[in-house]
């Protein structure tokens, strides 16, 4: 946290994050105001990961060669114009729009991530990478008990303010943020060039598509976790929104904790391909006895494991597939990393409901659990 980058740059993307938060709970309330269906809602919120999927490695890309900040300025402006929208939004193809604008705008991840590619050793890039785990995680235990707040006003209130977070967020980078890309080098360098074939040879770079293949399934199965966890305290413990809230803000304060003390710590000790394996094994323990907890007290123990194996896969994941490739293509590479998390993201939920509905409520925590020991296992064969 001595670097000054560092600080600015986790600055920029909590405050990024907070005005994601404050919107991501209303918007299910804010839509049946015009009468959307729960697939229409369903659908409403895969949007935003489905144009994020797309935009990550483009976004990426074009950082590696006009530079980090011109994208993140742009981006960040593309925020605001979606969250503007939303709060003026009085119909529901208007709410799609606005989420349509946030998803693409939203691939900016992957420049944060690159931007401490730029200015990390390899020795100390997983810490790094975890400084944007706890600015996400911060920026989701504080954005949505704001909107919650806000939503007492009016549903457009946290729109309003996540537009003017969003501008906050432009002026730091504009006055804060120093570049790290030689635009005139980018500008002859072929690997900044943006082609579906260059796309394509960095899917196949041993290890990247072993560890763009592991990021996926771990996405799918955080995901079908997240998708069903509040049905499954409601119909085992009986419990009502609030209850769930303070259960999630539990989960964010591990994950903080774990990404600022426990992975620094961590890194020192251990290799990263080691602490990957652990991670796995630690999240697939969490997901197993989340279905096992027959008591609430045992369910933060439950709780406990999967914020620590996300705390510490996540960032590991993106440093060792970021030290694996030639710097003019950290953007790319970690675009097409997040855009993997997304399609993860957007097919756990859709699975997770399915399994939920047709087996029953435990089986989904057990599938995804499944999920996450066959990925160890394939891992431990394929990563040397």
């Amino acid at each position: 946290m001595k670097n000054n980058s560092l600080i600015t740059i986790f600055l920029i993307v909590f405050i990024d994050l907070l005005g994601f938060g404050l919107i991501l709970p209303l918007l299910p309330y804010i839509a049946e105001k015009y009468s959307a269906g729960p697939l229409q809602i369903g659908l409403l919120t895969a949007t935003y990961s489905f144009f994020q999927l797309i935009s990550a490695p483009i976004l990426g890309r074009l950082s590696d060669r006009y530079g980090r900040k011109k994208l993140l300025i742009i981006s960040q402006l593309g925020s605001a114009v979606g969250y503007l929208i939303l709060g003026l939004a009085g119909n529901l193809p208007l709410l799609f729009l606005s989420r349509v604008i946030d998803g693409i705008t939203g691939g900016n991840i992957s420049i944060a991530q690159a931007y401490i590619a730029d200015v990390t050793t390899k020795e100390n890039r997983a810490r790094g990478m975890g400084l944007i785990g706890a600015a996400f995680g911060l920026g989701f235990i504080f954005g949505p008990a704001l909107g919650g707040a806000l939503s007492k006003i009016s549903y457009s209130t946290p729109a309003y303010f996540a537009t003017v977070v969003s501008l906050i967020t432009v002026l730091t980078t504009i006055f804060f943020l120093k570049e790290t890309v030689n635009e005139k080098d980018a500008s002859v360098s072929p690997r900044t060039k943006f082609s579906f074939s260059e796309f394509k040879r960095v899917l196949r770079l041993y290890p990247i598509g072993l560890l763009i293949t592991v990021f996926f399934m771990l996405n799918t199965a955080f995901s079908i976790m997240q998708g069903n966890f509040s049905l499954w305290t409601q119909k085992t413990f009986n419990y009502d929104a609030s209850q769930n809230g303070w259960l999630f803000t539990y989960i964010g304060i591990i994950a903080v904790v774990i990404q600022m003390r426990i992975l620094p710590f961590v890194i020192k000790k251990f290799h990263e391909k080691n602490i990957l394996k652990i991670s796995l094994l630690f999240m697939a323990i969490g997901l197993f006895l989340i279905p096992l907890s027959k008591n609430p007290n045992f369910l933060f123990v439950a709780l406990f494991f999967m914020p620590l194996g996300n705390g510490l896969a996540n960032p590991t994941i993106q440093a060792l597939a970021s030290e694996n490739v030639p710097k003019e293509e950290y953007g790319e590479t970690l675009g097409i990393l997040q855009s993997a998390g997304s399609f993860g993201r957007i097919l756990g939920p859709i699975i997770g409901g399915e399994i939920f509905q047709s087996f029953g409520k435990d089986t989904a925590f057990y599938f995804a659990g499944g999920i996450v020991l066959l990925t160890l296992i394939y891992l431990r064969y394929k990563l040397k």
